[in-house]
């Protein structure tokens, strides 16, 4: 029995010591051990707050502001992309290459900027052939644009070969007509191909890949000389600047300027072949480099003497077709290289005739491999049949594929091949 009542005692006492720590638990609610309780619960609440705006929801906000950001910064690149690809008007920088044919007495220009492609005139009927297999070898399979500056033989014949070989998107004329005989080849490439002319204004620009093509003259059309209703334009490709003038004279110079348009270019291929130039267009154009394209021994006398003597005095470096044939140029929006150096020679030509007395013109590639009549040898000036054995060993660029009239070859300087007796 005394067992039992100590063992009851000894339950009391414990009850009693439990109650005791109890109370002194309660009473740590307030201290260290309750703080660490108290601690622990805002650490658990405050770090679900804190993982608000801590790492994890702190990643969330991030990631809400970076998400934000990033729109922001794609939206801001967009903007920043799209005033780079267009600013003020203006393209981005990229490559432009600009070839200045050998076409002997005329001009011919092969522009090409991102696979686009524009033909600046064609040069004389001598150099139709030559152009079009220039362009082949650029492998050109399309022209987005022709442009014929004025309806002269030495900038019309040739693109005459390149309507009739290649599609072209849009072909860019002076605005008249004229009644030679190259005019009315012209006219009927225009036709069988149907295409339509487009007749721009001082001020219209066409896109051509990276670059950009300004139409700075005539500022009217309707002179009484039709050289200077020619189509000039500057092509722009970021900071390198362009000039090609057609045949332009002191007129459409006086009226250029006096128009207040902007001609101020890098690269200036002479007007008229470098014939006449005053000084202060030259002075407003500020060229580094002159290009001029004329036939070696000329008979025009191209260029003039008075000409060439402001570009050497002004110390613009030369490069020139007669002397050293076809001129390339390379362009990255910045910068400008040239494939040769400038020839630096300021010779004028020497004047033996007061003009060129028209021909009758036939235009000798108007066909193809499949479809022609004849083929013709141009620098031979043979007529073959497509079947002559003798064409395996002819030059691709000096051959031309030409369906029609024999009679007219033959009126063209043009004889019959001995072996195929076509």
């Amino acid at each position: 029995m005394k067992k039992w009542k100590n063992l009851i005692a000894g339950l009391i006492v414990l009850a009693l010591l439990m109650t005791g720590c109890s109370s002194a638990g309660q009473t740590a609610g307030n201290g260290p051990e309750a703080g660490s309780e108290a601690a622990a619960g805002d650490e658990q609440g405050t770090g679900q707050q804190s993982a608000g705006n801590g790492p994890e929801a702190g990643s969330e906000t991030a990631a809400g502001n970076e998400q934000g950001t990033g729109q922001q910064s794609a939206e801001d690149g967009q903007t920043a992309d799209g005033e780079q690809a267009v600013k003020n008007g203006e393209k981005t920088d990229g490559r432009l290459n600009v070839h200045y044919l050998d076409v002997g007495q005329g001009n011919a220009v092969l522009l090409e900027s991102q696979g686009h492609y524009m033909l600046i005139d064609g040069g004389n009927r001598k150099a139709s052939s030559f152009v079009v297999s220039y362009l082949k070898r650029q492998n050109v399979e399309a022209l987005d644009y022709i442009l014929i500056s004025h309806f002269d033989e030495d900038h019309l014949a040739g693109t005459i070969g390149a309507l009739y070989q290649f599609p072209a998107g849009k072909v860019i004329t002076a605005d008249y007509e004229t009644d030679s005989s190259i005019y009315k080849s012209y006219q009927q490439a225009m036709d069988k191909q149907g295409y339509e002319e487009t007749h721009p204004s001082q001020g219209d620009v066409f896109s051509l890949g990276s670059a950009s093509v300004r139409v700075i003259s005539p500022v009217f059309y309707g002179h009484q000389d039709e050289n200077e209703d020619s189509v000039g334009v500057i092509v722009e490709n970021g900071e390198n600047r362009f000039f090609f003038g057609g045949d332009m004279g002191k007129t459409g110079e006086r009226e250029a300027m006096e128009s207040g348009v902007d001609i101020a270019a890098d690269v200036f291929l002479l007007n008229h072949h470098g014939s006449y130039l005053s000084s202060g267009f030259l002075e407003r154009v500020s060229p580094s480099y002159a290009v001029i394209s004329c036939g070696d021994g000329n008979s025009y006398g191209h260029p003039r003497q008075d000409t060439m003597g402001l570009l050497e005095e002004a110390g613009i470096p030369v490069f020139r077709t007669d002397k050293q044939g076809t001129v390339i140029l390379h362009s990255d929006g910045k910068t400008i290289s040239w494939e040769q150096e400038p020839c630096n020679d300021y010779t004028p030509g020497t004047r033996t005739a007061s003009g060129d007395k028209e021909e009758p013109y036939v235009e000798e590639n108007n066909s193809d491999a499949e479809n022609c009549d004849y083929v013709l040898n141009t620098h031979t000036k043979k007529i073959h049949l497509p079947s002559c054995s003798s064409l395996k060993g002819m030059k691709e660029e000096n051959k031309a594929y030409y369906k029609g009239s024999k009679d007219e070859l033959t009126d063209n300087g043009y004889e019959a091949c001995g072996n195929c007796k076509p």
